[in-house]
């Protein structure tokens, strides 16, 4: 698989971007402090073929239940960017606004842009000077907002963990399978994760497992991509979540938090 390609799957896999279909209260209550994401920052590390690639995650709040996380992946040849904004509405469900992604290989630049409009509940999906407007389905997010739903998921533990993707002005079922519980070792040390596997047809050939830190508001601490046989691994190298550091257990256990 060659290093753009790879590029792509990892990023895209890492922002997970199913249904991490929200929790909804009665209609006349506001979304509870539960329903609001934490902030966090996380930073990762990869290697192709002997090649360190980092990538960079952050989570913000911005105003009015507004939030924003932005993502970035690069190394000596070059770099994706991709963010996305979403507010939590007063019944507490994630509605996604817009989804950016930018990507700049060895001087080859590709970016896209798609909008939310739940007002006409449509999406506008824009590419090299292109506009395609997709219908919009209740409950539909992006493929960096199911992944915060989906640790909203494991939280409340809701099933299935299915969930409606619009992607590229496409709408796709995101399915995963909840593996089990393990403690990885990790950089940070040894760290309780809640293990996951996306589903996609056998015919297609690829895989993707996610770790998340049971202790740290379900944050991913590993990821690994399957593609034709070739397997690559994300591993999580320094972590913050609501602004506490993330310890490993034996520390937390020794309530050094």
């Amino acid at each position: 698989m060659n290093m753009t390609k790879w590029f792509d799957n990892i990023f895209r896999s890492v922002t997970l971007a199913g249904r991490w279909a929200a929790c909804c209260v009665a209609f006349f209550i506001g979304p509870t402090m539960a329903d609001m994401p934490l902030e966090y920052s996380a930073s990762y590390k990869a290697n192709y073929n002997g090649l360190e690639i980092t990538a960079d995650f952050e989570l913000k709040a911005l105003k009015k239940n507004r939030y924003k996380e932005t993502s970035s992946a690069k190394s000596v040849f070059g770099k994706i960017n991709e963010s996305a904004e979403f507010t939590i509405t007063e019944r507490g469900n994630i509605l996604p606004h817009q989804h950016n992604y930018k990507r700049s290989i060895m001087g080859v630049s590709k970016s896209d842009q798609q909008t939310f409009d739940w007002n006409q509940m449509s999406v506008v999906y824009k590419k090299k000077g292109s506009t395609v407007v997709s219908k919009l389905d209740p409950g539909s997010l992006d493929v960096v907002t199911h992944k915060i739903q989906i640790r909203r998921d494991l939280h409340s533990s809701a099933r299935p963990l299915s969930y409606k993707v619009m992607k590229r002005g496409k709408l796709r079922i995101y399915d995963y399978d909840i593996i089990g519980e393990e403690i990885i070792d990790t950089a940070l040390g040894k760290l309780k994760a809640t293990k996951i596997q996306r589903v996609v047809n056998s015919d297609k050939n690829r895989n993707t497992v996610v770790w998340l830190a049971n202790d740290w508001d379900y944050l991913i601490v590993k990821l690994t991509h399957t593609d034709n046989g070739d397997t690559n691994t994300l591993n999580i190298s320094q972590g913050i979540v609501d602004g506490k550091k993330l310890v490993p257990i034996q520390s937390i256990q020794e309530g050094e938090l």
